[in-house]
């Protein structure tokens, strides 16, 4: 039997009549054949327990994961309150999923390894291609659990991964795997069988002023560059005072301005958001930060995202060697909707043009993207990135 691809949405404000709607639509793309994976994004406006009983009802015998998120990506759309329902049919694509629950701050390894484990134990001895998993968005660095993942799965083995968010308050969040919605929990599945992946991630954010070396730094907090306190970079270059940066750091400046570290194998920048600025000085990031990393700050605009959308859509699209997509999938900050605002569709309609209007496209809006960085020579292992926009395309 050939992949079935079914997607269905509403903007419906009562949970069961836009669950209901939603699984209806996708269930006719399969075309009367079973789904065998269910993927489930949705605004924090409707209840998730509604939608996982109506999408096992339509659907019992599929595996079901999914998560709360700031937006839904569709192909022709972009929704911010609603339901997104994918439904995938296929006797050729295996899928294995599977969840860890009460995450700890201080065993976010042992998380990860907990979750890849689960998740092959589901999946089996198949040939393996791709990770995709959803973690609590709240999580301040979710880069240890990342780590324990490759202890299970390979350092350099295709992982994409996103932050479940709420509408951009940072209060609450779920993730979906089978019949629960969790809380302070990450949720997966393996892609393996007969299919091909293409990846790829790009921000668009480019550097400002000279290099500066992170010269004191653990885990997600720099303490000082170059041996000053770390908000002095951002005091100097908007010459503005401490307090009046800690003021501006809870706004814009948070989204257009963040940490760039440059990674030297690939000869890119991966972006920290500054989430924070302690008392001391110290900036507080969304994501691991190394000690001796060069480091700038960024700044992007609507034209350079725009831009990053297509190049990673080209990527990814590279990636599949000559097939075509059946599907593609896209993970995008949430910071880049509030940047490009009404804007956010011509970034899926540059993906649209690379693809092929007759691709099912189908996605979010997370608090942190983790993908794959290619190399100059080969494919790099995954990293925790932010205000990215990943492509997975699926052929």
């Amino acid at each position: 039997m050939p992949t079935q691809i079914g997607i269905g949405y509403s903007q419906q404000t009562d949970t069961q009549t836009a669950s209901s709607e939603a699984v209806l639509t996708a269930k006719k793309g399969l075309r009367s054949e079973p789904a065998h994976l269910v993927i489930i994004f949705n605004s924090i406006h409707h209840d998730p327990n509604q939608i996982i009983h109506e999408a096992y009802n339509a659907f019992p015998d599929a595996k079901v994961i999914g998560c709360s998120s700031a937006g839904i990506i569709l192909p022709n759309a972009v929704l911010t309150h609603g339901v997104g329902i994918l439904a995938i049919s296929s006797d050729e694509i295996r899928f294995g999923i599977g969840s860890v629950t009460d995450i700890a701050s201080s065993e976010l390894r042992i998380s990860g390894i907990e979750l890849a484990r689960n998740i092959l134990n589901d999946f089996g001895t198949h040939g393996r291609n791709v990770c995709l998993f959803f973690v609590d968005g709240k999580i301040a660095d979710c880069s240890p659990m990342l780590i324990g993942m490759q202890e299970v799965l390979g350092n350099v083995f295709p992982i994409v991964g996103a932050g479940s968010c709420d509408d951009f308050h940072n209060k609450m969040s779920f993730q979906i795997c089978d019949a629960q919605a969790l809380s302070k929990s990450a949720c997966g599945l393996i892609l393996g069988g007969q299919v091909s992946v293409g990846i790829s991630g790009r921000h668009g954010w480019r550097p400002l002023g000279k290099p500066r070396v992170i010269t004191r730094a653990e885990g997600n907090i720099v303490h000082t560059i170059d041996e000053k306190k770390a908000s002095s970079l951002y005091e100097e270059y908007f010459d503005m005072s401490f307090q009046e940066l800690r003021s501006a750091q809870q706004g814009q400046m948070a989204i257009l301005y963040p940490l760039g570290i440059y990674l030297e194998e690939s000869k890119q920048f991966l972006l920290r958001n500054v989430v924070d600025i302690s008392e001391d000085g110290s900036i507080v990031c969304q994501g691991d930060v190394p000690r001796g990393s060069e480091v700038h700050i960024m700044i992007g605009n609507k034209d350079s995202c725009k831009q990053a959308a297509f190049e990673a859509a080209v990527e990814a699209h590279k990636n599949l060697l000559g097939k075509k997509a059946q599907l593609v999938i896209i993970i995008e900050s949430m910071a880049r909707l509030k940047l490009l605002g009404r804007n956010i569709g011509s970034e899926i309609t540059r993906v649209k043009h690379v693809f092929g209007s007759d691709t099912p496209i189908f996605g979010m809006f997370s608090n942190g993207e983790i993908c794959p960085y290619e190399a100059l020579e080969r494919l790099n292992k995954p990293y925790l990135q932010n205000e990215s926009i990943v492509i997975l395309a699926i052929s």
